[in-house]
């Protein structure tokens, strides 16, 4: 699943535009922090797992905070696997762009 697909998903449970526009914009500035090398990967999980506890505790009270807990280290996982994948096709098409033949 692509990293905006990701984001989405995790949206689907917030109805305030402003705040699913924040959590986006934020989401979105650490993957670009990330793939200039700004930050190192430790910096960006911990920052993603603020979100995520934040997010997941809000839109799902019925959790335990273990759950919860439990839920956002998942998804950290699942947002840094999005944004090593992405990070490294943004590289090799500004490398190579159409010369390598790929549909996109």
């Amino acid at each position: 699943m692509s990293l905006q697909a990701k984001i989405l998903n995790l949206l689907s449970g917030i109805n305030d535009p402003t705040v699913r526009m924040d959590i986006a914009s934020t989401i979105n500035y650490l993957f670009s922090i990330y793939t200039s090398g700004r930050a190192n990967e430790d910096e960006i999980r911990d920052s993603l797992y603020e979100i995520f506890l934040d997010v997941i505790s809000g839109t799902h009270p019925e959790l335990t905070e273990e759950e919860v807990r439990k839920k956002s280290r998942m998804m950290v996982e699942e947002f840094m696997r999005a944004f090593k994948l992405e990070s490294t096709m943004k590289r090799m098409l500004s490398r190579f762009g159409r010369r390598a033949g790929l549909p996109f």
